[in-house]
């Protein structure tokens, strides 16, 4: 986590360095700014606190401010954007005795950043967080334990609503994913014990939490956590809309039965790096991509007999390019999805090694 540690008075200056120092030494460094004029220690140091935070917010995964609560929450309020994006916002006052968890507490990482600043400065943390007051597992913190993405996001709240509500939630586990064993482990660390998936058509409950990449029909309050278990291969025509290559990708997802929350890795050729389309897709999804150069795809294609077009070949000097980056993206030896054709698209999907 890239940190921030931003004070405004004489006092705040000399703990947030403090603050950092401690911090180095666990190995997680700290930028420091303090306040031109109260900065005794010679941090970094700036003007305006509101073009300061107008710099840098995007910049940081969590920031400690050391002021006032209300000079924060006025501060940040033009900039925060949505919980699954938003950065870990911690408040101090600048006499180190409280640690207040303010904005991201679970995806973004809050709390635990509450808890660590204030074991290192001996002071109390001040966690609000229903679930979390309750000492009650909340399925946004297990999403972020084990890297799984929220489906539908719209649900996280009516979920652990029912969490701390002493509602019937049950957590379901698919057994056929390859990390199950590290899902029970850090599940059990969260006070989760899984249900195997199979049982859920035979289970009551009010709500129910549900490891698996599988696309399953939403029946009651149904909270999905999504493995990344998918390397997908693009290939497209020149200048082809993001709304078009998003739809050939939902719907190669559907042919096989599995979430498009569940892509890990986006592969394709080289030739495609600067493509606005598939660019814009991968930003949109939020995930890695890699870009292979033709020997690359080219040794693929020969080591697994893939399909080859001729024109794709007289175009950019290989035959395949969606199935030979997916396999070559997922490292894996086999495709769950072959070479599909759309419109302007094609699409194949190998599951990630």
């Amino acid at each position: 986590m890239k940190l921030a540690i931003i004070s405004v008075t004489n006092q705040g200056a000399l703990l947030g360095n403090a603050l950092a120092e401690k911090l180095a030494k666990l190995g997680k460094k700290a930028d420091v700014f303090a306040k031109t004029g109260r900065n005794p220690l010679k941090s970094i140091s700036y003007d305006l606190l509101s073009k300061l935070i107008g710099d840098i917010f995007s910049k940081y995964d969590g920031f400690v401010f050391i002021m006032a609560t209300g000079i924060v929450v006025r501060v940040i309020a033009p900039y925060i954007s949505d919980k699954r994006v938003d950065p870990a916002i911690v408040v101090m006052g600048d006499n180190g005795k409280h640690v207040i968890s303010l904005l991201a507490g679970h995806i973004g990482g809050a709390n635990e950043l509450a808890h660590l600043i204030a074991e290192i400065s001996d002071a109390e943390p001040v966690i609000t967080t229903a679930t979390d007051l309750a000492q009650k597992p909340a399925a946004d913190m297990l999403a972020v334990k084990l890297n799984l993405k929220l489906e539908p996001f719209t649900q996280l709240k009516t979920i652990n609503s029912a969490i701390v509500n002493n509602d019937t939630v049950k957590f379901f586990l698919d057994k056929t994913l390859i990390n199950q064993n590290l899902y029970d482990q850090e599940a059990a660390k969260q006070g989760v014990i899984f249900k195997d998936l199979s049982q859920l058509p035979n289970e009551e409950y009010d709500a129910a939490v549900i490891i698996t990449d599988q696309l399953l029909p939403i029946n009651k309050n149904q909270l999905y956590l999504r493995p990344l278990t998918l390397a997908v291969g693009i290939g497209c025509r020149r200048n082809t809309s993001r709304e078009e290559i998003l739809a050939a990708m939902k719907d190669a997802c559907t042919q096989i039965g599995r979430s498009i929350n569940s892509i890990s890795i986006i592969g394709s050729t080289i030739v495609k790096q600067d493509e606005e389309g598939l660019l814009s897709v991968i930003q949109q999804l939020n995930v890695p991509s890699i870009f292979f150069v033709n020997e690359q795809l080219q040794e693929c294609i020969e080591t697994y007999q893939l399909e080859e077009s001729n024109f794709v070949k007289k175009e950019i000097g290989v035959g395949n390019v969606c199935a030979a980056a997916a396999i070559l993206a997922g490292q894996s030896n086999k495709l769950l999805l072959p070479k599909t054709k759309y419109k302007n698209v094609t699409v194949a999907i190998a599951p990630v090694k």
